[in-house]
């Protein structure tokens, strides 16, 4: 249903799909243990933005630059993001993406352009040769910072950190209820006139008056 909705949002005009990932939590990091909840399911992660370690998983989105979701997957928080980067390929199958250097391999390209058709460029690891210009790695991010606010109002407005779920199939239902609820708020906005992203405004729009 969710790809389905957001197919009726992407016209296919876009010159390229970025892909991200995010970590959640599993549960409570003093919580986790080997028989606890999601033993042998969950991994420690590094989230770099707030350097700290979460226990929990990895969401990745494929993401077009009018902020439709078109592919996301789960993964263990330390898990490699090229397999994952590869699924969301495959699942959405378009012909261009941008990267970030969690996703660069010059060898992992070249397979998804000979495996899928899809070009897929990555900014390099600084020690990485040939390294791009600085130039280049600021263009690129300015290009991939949309999907951080799509990330950001799936944590915020959606819930995806405080999803509650006590098994691995919980997981994946609540994640994929709060992607297709992300896309149903971005159809009726389009029905409405306004921005996809606008969230905040639709709510109020929607919220019953209350009675004098």
């Amino acid at each position: 249903m969710q790809r389905y909705l957001a197919e009726t949002l992407a016209d296919g005009s876009e010159v390229y799909h970025v892909l991200d990932t995010t970590l959640i939590p599993a549960i409570v990091r003093v919580r986790a243990c080997r028989k606890g909840l999601f033993a042998g399911q969950a991994a420690f992660g590094r989230c770099v933005s707030k350097t700290e370690w979460v226990y929990g998983f990895k969401v990745a989105l494929s993401v077009s630059p009018e902020s439709v979701i078109t592919a996301f997957a789960l993964a263990e928080a330390n898990a490699d993001e090229r397999p994952i980067g590869e699924f969301l390929v495959a699942s959405d199958g378009y012909d261009a993406y941008l990267a970030d250097k969690g996703f660069s391999s010059v060898a992992w390209e070249r397979h998804s352009l000979e495996s899928y058709g899809a070009l897929v460029v990555a900014t390099p690891q600084k020690s990485s040769r040939p390294a791009w210009p600085e130039a280049a790695c600021r263009w690129a991010a300015g290009k991939r910072q949309f999907i951080e606010g799509v990330i950001w109002q799936l944590k915020d407005y959606f819930g995806l950190e405080r999803h509650r779920a006590k098994s691995l199939g919980g997981l994946l239902t609540r994640l994929a209820a709060k992607v297709a609820a992300y896309t149903f708020g971005q159809v009726f906005n389009e029905r409405l006139g306004r921005p996809l992203r606008s969230f905040a405004e639709l709510l109020i729009r929607f919220i019953p008056q209350q009675r004098s």
